[in-house]
């Protein structure tokens, strides 16, 4: 088993932090979101480890042994895998090209007004690149152990919906043809459940990226109109299947949904660096929801280690004494120093000495 440069959280150390549970340990939970990043640990690229189960799992393990999380999340371009399942072409890049995968521009397959009564579900054990991600989950399982908490990344449905549909076209028909939105929606919640099914089968916990539903990109009202019911079914059945701890991430300055995303029944959200840190504290203190409060990517991938612990230290002492608080980053890029994630955990545990 690899040996991470700081001992982990146990599952039953992360539970605890994510139910706010007064018998939680002092020390915040150390959750960076590494994605493509991964690749950088090996020497490889984003596209080739999102190819190869076998080069993935040692990605996933050289993280472990790089940084010591205390969670790792098996995903790597995580808006793709479900929408290419079902239709849409996944650009790749080859050689020593570092760039990440993506939908390719235009190239959508559901068009608006369409009847999904009869839409395709994928196989998670056979289509596109699933069976990558779970046969990825089932090795880092067998390496780690069950008592290390490990987490499959499945879209959202806003952000599956929008590969699905395009962008343009998914906003427009919230405002002309929300009916149909709401039948697209449930469409991408049936996809998602499919891939979470496989997550779940190979002993992962599961964790939901919806940063296309950022008010940002869509108004608080159409949030709590058209998205916040289809993530709460999400959420339900999620809990149905076992996974109680799930959590929900929504990227950039969500405080003007921080209410409402306490009501989706995900338990621990997601504050980001743009986001109000007051604002986001009292409403998860009020909810009882463990968040996650980010360091800033630009700073992690240019700063130095001294200028990035000095961040990290102050965003952990003022979460110190906040159930549930958790510290993290916003998506690492490609390439940023080591050095600088191993000063955000060195961070946390100078602050549970303080």
């Amino acid at each position: 088993m690899p040996n991470p440069p700081h001992p982990t959280a146990t599952r039953s150390e992360v539970e605890a932090v994510l139910r706010c549970s007064s018998d939680a340990r002092e020390m915040p939970l150390f959750l960076p979101a590494i994605y493509e990043h991964k690749a950088a640990f090996i020497g490889s690229t984003p596209s080739a480890i999102s190819r190869d189960a076998d080069l993935f799992t040692k990605a996933l393990l050289a993280e472990y042994e790089a940084i010591g999380p205390d969670a790792l999340a098996i995903g790597v371009d995580v808006y793709n895998l479900e929408a290419e399942t079902v239709g849409c072409t996944v650009h790749f890049y080859e050689g020593d090209d570092t760039s990440i995968p993506g939908i390719k521009p235009g190239n959508h397959v559901i068009k608006v007004g369409d009847d999904l009564t009869n839409a395709p579900l994928p196989n998670p054990l056979t289509d596109g690149r699933m069976p990558i991600n779970l046969e990825a989950t089932r090795n880092i399982r067998r390496e780690l152990g069950d008592d290390f908490w490990i987490r499959g990344a499945i879209s959202g449905p806003f952000s599956l919906a929008i590969s699905l549909v395009g962008a343009e076209d998914l906003f427009l028909a919230c405002l002309d043809q929300p009916e149909w939105v709401e039948d697209v929606l449930a469409y991408s919640g049936r996809i998602i459940k499919e891939f979470s099914k496989g997550y779940i089968d190979a002993g992962a916990e599961l964790i939901v990226f919806d940063s296309q539903a950022s008010p940002e990109l869509l108004s608080p009202t159409m949030y709590e109109e058209i998205v916040l019911p289809v993530t709460q079914d999400l959420v339900k059945w999620s809990t149905e299947q076992g996974v109680r701890d799930l959590p929900l991430i929504i990227g950039g300055n969500t405080t003007p949904i921080a209410g409402l995303l306490a009501e989706s029944g995900a338990n621990n959200l997601l504050c980001d660096f743009t986001a109000d840190f007051d604002e986001w504290a009292e409403v998860c203190e009020d909810n009882g929801r463990a968040f996650r409060r980010n360091i800033s990517p630009r700073l992690i991938e240019t700063a130095t280690p001294d200028e990035v612990y000095e961040v990290a230290a102050r965003e952990a002492a003022r979460g110190k004494d906040i159930p549930g608080f958790i510290l993290g980053t916003a998506v690492v890029p490609f390439g940023s120093p080591t050095a600088n994630l191993l000063a955000i955990k060195q961070a946390i545990i100078d602050s549970t000495n303080a």
